[in-house]
Formats: structure tokens, C-alpha cells, sequence
């Protein structure tokens, strides 16, 4: 799951639906109590999803320990797929998604201009948190060229800084930015959204400083990241001193002016993801199962997403038995440079003909099933139940998805969170293109209530998967739910003896997860492919996209945006 914050951790967002034991709400001829669905979910058993599980981390083992998408491990992650689905009796495509590269041409310059003429020190990826360069621009920044241009510090600056800054967090702060360079201090949300926020209210440039409230907080960072719809103006990330500097300028009435220029180049880049289809089916009507092959560079991702992509080969496994006769396609893909800002899938979705847009029925995104200290996590398609999920809007039809997924967990006895759609997973491609869209998850660095401890069970005040984004990410801590006591997530400022028993809390949490989400993920799959016109709308199509066609270099938000 991308780590990008456009919205707050789903526990912020969400609500509880506990819910209750009534009719399916769904209709369309398929219940949980149908025999074909039931005999379809038992045979994507634990099991067989682990099977795929341990040859992930064995191949993320011998690549380093991660699966990232410019890895030998990610290449080995795609040969294992291609090759169970072959023996598996389908045709695997490896099709190829661009995702372009970005560089600078030329050093980027930032000099103040007054009150007092100043150089500044440009730096690189490799200066990245070091006092060696006062500003190093975020990956992804076009070409601009500014000469003694107004900087404007937006609003929410902590001055002097105490932690927990919003500045340039809420449309509201840029008020009066428009021709004028964005100053924004570093804290609680997305360098991207910040980006995006600025450059939407009309600022020339970006320059995030860091917070400087504590000593890990000082340096000027590298940051790969990318606003969606694509950056029309640059971004720098500075020290606290640079920051602060012209700040302070400001606030005296001085007026900063400064020289900015950022010389970014994009060069197209083609990398490899799978799909494959049943061979049966109305190939009219098609149900998209999705979920992401790549690891972070951090880790060999055996929950994110590896208990996707398992979960989808075991469906696919069973679905090749030829037991099943189901009346629409299905079309598992396993999209690459997820982590990496919704690359693969976002590319994918983007340049499907309105005419092959309009034949998908339905995509069913699954990222993250096996968290340790999980939750039953739905998205809200309607967007009645939760605040923040825009994508819904392109999609009404989404609120059909969400009710399959409650009338399975419903049948189970077992209650839900709704959580919006917060841009973070590949589903969005899809939204935009006006697709109904769905999916379940079992939560990331989102922070575990008291209430949801009551519900779910696991430990109140560690994260949903407490190694998320990090080594422990493995097959160990999958099979277990037993993390080492270094997980970021276990307990967070929590003393020795405070995360020993947040652990025993979460003991056998994540395959508990995996065996109730997958059970609901391999439900909507069979339920949309066996469906007579699930959505009403046969033979009628999608409505065409309300946006522009982008050009290639679209895609989505990067892992590494950090706060």
C-alpha cells in the first residue's frame, strides 16, 4: 500500500458499522449461502495463499530482502506468477506500464534576492539529510525558472516549532499565494499534498522547509514523490535554517524575494506487470481482481501486498479447477510500482479505450489482507459512512461493491470498519475512469483504537500492521503475527514490557486476518463473476471519464513522501 497521507489514517476517517444480521442487501441472484460461492471460498484456503507466501519471501531472501520493482526480486516475483499461472492452465500477459524517469539537468538554484542578496547550497538524493546542502528539489518537479519572485509563508507555521505543524494542510492556508512562491513548514501531512494544494492555489513554486523542532528534523530531505494531476510547478525541500531565514524576513516586513530555478527532465522508462484472464466468460462484462507485486525497497512486503498477490493466484488456482461456470470474465492483474505511486495500475487504467473501459464491470483492489493487528476494513463506495473518499464520486455504483463485502462479513457475524478511498491503493486508476470500485484491507500504519481493540481484538494504541513498510514485513511475522520488538508500529514510545504484551495481544492476528479477508475478497470475486447484471446496467457501458486525458508521465503518490 502506498504511503501517501492525502487523507488521515483510516481509524481517523472511519465509522463502525456493525452489521447487523438481515437480508442481503445486494441482490442480483448470489448470496453467501449460495453453494458455488461457498465452495469458491473454501477452496482459496490459508494454505494454499501461504504456499505463495513462503516462495515470495524465499525469493525476497535472495534478493536482498526486498521485492521492490527495480529489483531482481521483483522480476522473480513476476516469473513465479507467470509460471503458477502457466502450470495453472491460463495465458499470462506481461504487459509494460511507463514510468518515466525524472532528473535535473543542471543544479537547481535558490539565492535569496532581498532583503539580503544569498546563495544557498542545491543538493542531491545522496545529500539527503545532511547538513551538506540547504535544499534539494522533490523528485518529479518540471522545469521553472523564477527570478526575484515573492515568497509567501502560508498558513499553520509554528514559529517558533513545537512539533504537530498543519501548516499548508487545508486549502485555506494558501490564501493570497497565488503568483507568489509557497513557503510551508514540514509537519503532520503529505509533502505531496502540500505540493498539490499550493499549486492548486495558483503559487509559482514550493519551498517546504523543515519543521526544526527536534535535531532529526534540520536537514533539507529528498523526497520522490508526484501530485496527481502532474506537478505544473516545481518543489524544494530546505533545511530549517533556509526556512526560517526567509520567515523571519517576512514576518519584519522585509518582503523576501528569492531566484528559483529547478531544470527537471523526464525520460520514458518501461517496466513489466501481469495479467490474465479465464477463458470463459462474456468477455463484455469484465471483473477486475487486482492487487500490487512490488515490495518497498525496505522490505520483502509479505503483506503488502505479497497476501494480495497470493490470495489472487489461489483464486485463479481454483477457478482453473473448471468447476466453476461463471458468466463474466475475470481479469486478475498484479500491477508493479505501487509503492512507487500507483504507477503500474494508474497507467493501465488511464490508457484503456473508452470502449475497453466500458466492458469492465467492476475492480475489486486488494492490499494488505494479513496485518497483525488487524481490522475488517470496507471501503465506503457510497461515501455515506465516512469523509474524504472523492474518488467514490466518479463511480456511484462503487456503494454496490461495498454492500457484497458487508453482506459476506455480515454472514460471518463479523462487523466492519468503512474507510474511505483515500488515493492509496491501485483502485484509483479505475475510479477515475467512472468503474465501480471496491475492496477490503487490513490496515497499515493507521493507529488501533480501544474501540476496535473491543471489537476486532489486538492491542489499542499499536499500528494495524506495526511492521509496515519495514524489514519485518515477512513470512515470520505473517505466520505468526509476532513482530520484534524494533517494529516502528509495536507500541510506539511504548516501553519494553509495553509492546512484549501489545505482541502477545496481536499473537496469531495476521493469518487469523488473511483467513477472514480472504474468505471476503475471493466472495466479491465470485459473486461479480457469476452475477447477471450486477449493476443494472447490461448492455450499457460506463459513463466516459470527466478529465483530460493526461500525457505519460501521469501516476499517483510515492511510498517515500513521509511528513
Amino acid at each position: 500500500m502506498s504511503r501517501s497521507r492525502l487523507a488521515l489514517a483510516v481509524a481517523c476517517a472511519a465509522t463502525f458499522a456493525l452489521v447487523p444480521a438481515t437480508a442481503s442487501a445486494t441482490g442480483g441472484g448470489i448470496t453467501p449461502r449460495d453453494y458455488g460461492a461457498k465452495r469458491f471460498v473454501e477452496g482459496v484456503s490459508v494454505p494454499n495463499i501461504k504456499e505463495h507466501l513462503t516462495a515470495l519471501q524465499r525469493i525476497a531472501t535472495l534478493n536482498d530482502d526486498t521485492r521492490e520493482v527495480f529489483s531482481p526480486g521483483y522480476q522473480e516475483s513476476l516469473d513465479y506468477v507467470v509460471s503458477t499461472l502457466r502450470e495453472a492452465g491460463y495465458r499470462p500477459q506481461v504487459t509494460q506500464f511507463n514510468y518515466p524517469t525524472w532528473g535535473e539537468s543542471q543544479p537547481a538554484v535558490l539565492n535569496q534576492v532581498k532583503p539580503t542578496p544569498k546563495v544557498y547550497r542545491p543538493g542531491t538524493a545522496e545529500q539527503s539529510d545532511l547538513p551538506t546542502s540547504d535544499f534539494i528539489t522533490m523528485a518529479n518537479s518540471p522545469t521553472t525558472v523564477l527570478t526575484n519572485a515573492p515568497v509567501f509563508p502560508v498558513g499553520g507555521i509554528l514559529d517558533p516549532p513545537t512539533g504537530g505543524s498543519v501548516s499548508g494542510c487545508a486549502a485555506a492556508d494558501y490564501t493570497g499565494v497565488s503568483g507568489k512562491i509557497a513557503l510551508v513548514q514540514r509537519g503532520t501531512c503529505a509533502f505531496v499534498e502540500k505540493w498539490q494544494l499550493a499549486q492548486a492555489a495558483g503559487a509559482t513554486g514550493v519551498i517546504i522547509y523543515n519543521e526544526g523542532n527536534t535535531p532529526e528534523r534540520q536537514n533539507p530531505i529528498f523526497v520522490d514523490n508526484q501530485p496527481d494531476p502532474p506537478a505544473t510547478i516545481a518543489a524544494v525541500i530546505s533545511s530549517y535554517a533556509l526556512g526560517n531565514e526567509l520567515l523571519q524576513a517576512y514576518k519584519a516586513g522585509q518582503n523576501p524575494t528569492v531566484d528559483f530555478k529547478v531544470y527537471g527532465t523526464f525520460t520514458d522508462r518501461f517496466l513489466p506487470q501481469v495479467i490474465a484472464e479465464t477463458r470463459g466468460g462474456d468477455a463484455n462484462h469484465v471483473v477486475v481482481a487486482g492487487a500490487h507485486l512490488d515490495s518497498v525497497p525496505e522490505g520483502p512486503g509479505i503483506n503488502d501486498d505479497g497476501s494480495g498477490t497470493s490470495a489472487l493466484l489461489a483464486m485463479a488456482q481454483e477457478l482453473a479447477n473448471g468447476r466453476y461456470d461463471l458468466r463474466n470474465k475475470v481479469r486478475f492483474m498484479w500491477f508493479g510500482a505501487e509503492e512507487n505511486g500507483l504507477v503500474g495500475s494508474s497507467y493501465y487504467a488511464r490508457t484503456l479505450s473508452q470502449k475497453e473501459a466500458d466492458k469492465i464491470d467492476v475492480m475489486l483492489d486488494y492490499d494488505m489482507l494479513a496485518s497483525a493487528n488487524y481490522i475488517r476494513g470496507v471501503y465506503d463506495g457510497d461515501g455515506d459512512d465516512t469523509e474524504g473518499g472523492s474518488e467514490a464520486s466518479e463511480s456511484p455504483d462503487s456503494g454496490k461493491v461495498e454492500a457484497v463485502f458487508e453482506d459476506w462479513f455480515r454472514s460471518q457475524g463479523q462487523p466492519v470498519v468503512k474507510g474511505p478511498f483515500d488515493g492509496r491503493s491501485d483502485y484509483v486508476g479505475f475510479t477515475l475512469r467512472g468503474i465501480p470500485s471496491g475492496g477490503i484491507y487490513a490496515g497499515a500504519e493507521g493507529v488501533k483504537t480501544p474501540d476496535e481493540e473491543r471489537i476486532f481484538g489486538g492491542s489499542a494504541g499499536s499500528w494495524y500492521d506495526p511492521c509496515y513498510h519495514q524489514i519485518c514485513d515477512n513470512l515470520s511475522t505473517v505466520f505468526t503475527g509476532v513482530m520484534p520488538l524494533s517494529a516502528e508500529g509495536l507500541a510506539p514510545e511504548g516501553s519494553d514490557a509495553d509492546k512484549r504484551a501489545a505482541r502477545r495481544k496481536m499473537s496469531g492476528g495476521a493469518l487469523k486476518s488473511l483467513k477472514e479477508l480472504s474468505a471476503a475478497a475471493s466472495y466479491a470475486v465470485y459473486y461479480f463473476g457469476a452475477s447477471k447484471d450486477a449493476f443494472g446496467t447490461k448492455p450499457g457501458g460506463h459513463k466516459p471519464p470527466k478529465w483530460p486525458r493526461r500525457g505519460p508521465r501521469w501516476h499517483g503518490h510515492n511510498h517515500r513522501v513521509g511528513r
